[in-house]
């Protein structure tokens, strides 16, 4: 780093040691999750002191749970770029993150080399876009196909691909491999194959300690934790559910406020609000209505009320949990309600509402649909020994409904266990000689770093990652296409023949797109500019022409 001469308080970093930064910080992102990914991935523990002095800690093997801790917590821009890249594809697939971070890491490492050894950013960016252009034309090649000869998907390959969601291959760690159907019923129940689209919101899953996971089960319709206003007793009830967006109040009278009665008109207020709230009350209790849930705020008159009529009342239900119950129940919302006004019966839903235990201080409310209504709304109850147990299947549970939903959208699987790498690596290599000099390097580079994940995949099983490297590719070479680590961590021809291995194909391309999309950003930068200046309010908010480019300008 060296001091600029020329603008005072600022310091210039020069290009190796800028890539020098660059590759450190990709390694280190990398080595954070490197050794979690596959079946024999180990766990970190993750420790942190809060603000209070309390130390929090938890432990898990999920690559985005891990990365996305050091948000807010690193100052380092490569650092950064990771944590919200990471957060980037958790929030559009919920699973691939390990995958995603290990290639991002081993490309960037790959670029920053190559730069080094005289290999110019371009012909580094145009060879990671051939060989990522081959791969996607290799994958394509060997996709594996959802969807059986009538056209409808395959529940034994969505079973497989649940399955690997949630155990890696290895069932005897997780006792979750016999929950693998209830989580595709699950998954398909709201789920519109016809557009692609998938509602997880409408198949939640809630962790509760107690049991074993194999004891998880699959509850028709919604557990919340929502609180209810007053007549629990009445609990557990069965009939219409009314739906009401807004809120649920007295014209008359002002939200919770003391008053003071000075005068007739007071009191006169007052009795109408009284009485508008038992109209209120009795224009649902109409209706038969053995629950009310708003979105609003309630008068506490009309909740009681409403009680003395026989139904509950729940307020301020968060949108999405309301749109969670009309999903369940059937019903379609309407507006507030006013005294004396007529419901229109057709808009109610229908359910059992009730207390469930959810492992915690309060229990739950329940709406449970009948029998017969199919209703497509669902919550996945995930038992675990301890809370800690609980939490962590539950993880792995929403992992498979992430995998489960890419493949309702696209409907196609890669085979598992770094054999989609193996194929697309061989194919990569035989393409690189028709391409000359410095641009060569950079496909023959990529096709090492696709390698990198069979290669973990091996060194976390305990195998040397040379030796099964070398085998990979031998079997590849006499034709065994879906060659791959096996779930008992031994090298195997065909990673797919017991019925299992498979992963989403849409969340391997996103996460190869978006790997190589993010060193294609690192790889154009030849130095830093480091402002070193302590900030001033002058300088922050009034002189925005103090930097090199400002300078210059004046």
């Amino acid at each position: 780093m060296a001091t600029n001469e020329r603008y005072t308080g600022w310091s210039t970093v020069p290009g190796p040691e800028t890539r020098r930064m660059i590759r450190d910080a990709s390694e280190e992102m990398g080595g954070l999750v490197r050794s979690t990914l596959g079946p024999f991935g180990l766990d970190k523990m993750v420790v942190r002191r809060m603000p209070d002095d309390e130390l929090r800690w938890f432990v898990s093997n999920d690559g985005s749970a891990i990365v996305e801790e050091f948000e807010g917590e690193t100052d380092h821009p490569v650092a950064q770029r990771f944590v919200r890249a990471v957060e980037n594809h958790e929030a559009d697939y919920g699973d691939g993150s390990t995958t995603f971070v290990l290639l991002a890491s081993e490309l960037t490492t790959a670029a920053m080399d190559l730069v080094d050894r005289g290999v110019h950013p371009n012909d580094v960016i145009e060879g990671f876009s051939i060989g990522a252009q081959r791969t996607l034309e290799r994958w394509n090649e060997a996709t594996i196909p959802l969807t059986n000869a009538a056209g409808r998907l395959d529940r034994d390959r969505l079973r497989a691909v649940a399955t690997t969601g949630m155990t890696n291959g290895r069932e005897g760690e997780w006792q979750l491999g016999e929950f693998a159907d209830t989580v595709v019923d699950a998954v398909l129940r709201v789920s519109d194959p016809k557009t692609g689209s998938v509602r997880l919101d409408h198949a939640k899953t809630v962790a509760v300690p107690g049991g074993s996971v194999s004891d998880s089960t699959l509850v028709d319709g919604v557990v919340l934790p929502e609180t209810v206003v007053t007549g629990e007793r009445l609990l557990p009830a069965t009939g219409p559910v009314l739906l009401v967006d807004g809120s649920l109040k007295p014209r008359n009278l002002s939200a919770n406020v003391n008053v003071s009665v000075e005068d007739d008109a007071d009191t006169e207020r007052i009795a109408n609000g009284s009485r508008d709230s038992e109209r209120i009350a009795a224009t649902i209790a109409a209706t038969g209505a053995v629950a009310v849930v708003v979105t609003g705020d309630a008068d506490m008159a009309v909740a009681k009320e409403l009680a003395r009529h026989g139904a509950i009342l729940l307020r301020n239900v968060k949108h999405t949990d309301f749109e969670y119950i009309k999903r369940a129940t059937g019903a379609t919302h309407r507006g507030p309600v006013r005294p004396n006004e007529r419901i229109d019966p057709d808009i109610l839903g229908h359910a059992t509402v009730r207390f469930r235990d959810a492992g915690r201080d309060d229990d739950w409310v329940a709406f449970e649909p009948p029998a017969a209504a199919e209703s497509p709304a669902c919550t996945l109850v995930v038992r675990g020994g301890t809370q800690a147990a609980a939490e962590e299947a539950e993880r792995r549970v929403r992992d498979s409904k992430n995998a489960l939903r890419a493949c309702v959208i696209t409907p196609k699987a890669l085979p598992a266990g770094g054999a989609a790498e193996t194929a697309a690596a061989h194919a990569v290599r035989e393409l690189a000689p028709r391409f000359g000099g410095r641009e060569q390097l950079a496909v023959e580079r990529f096709a090492d770093v696709l390698e990198s994940v069979p290669k973990t995949l091996a060194r976390n099983a305990g195998l040397d990652p040379m030796d099964a490297l070398a085998d990979l590719r031998s079997r590849y070479a006499a034709g065994h296409r879906r060659t791959a680590i096996s779930s008992d961590g031994s090298v195997v021809d065909d990673v797919t023949a017991d019925g299992g291995g498979l992963d989403p194909y849409q969340i391997r391309v996103s996460g190869l797109i978006r790997a190589v999309e993010f060193v294609t950003a690192l790889v154009r930068i030849d130095g830093v500019l480091l402002d070193e200046r302590p900030p001033t309010a002058g300088r922050v908010l009034d002189d925005p022409e103090t930097g090199p480019e400002g300078a210059m300008d004046g």
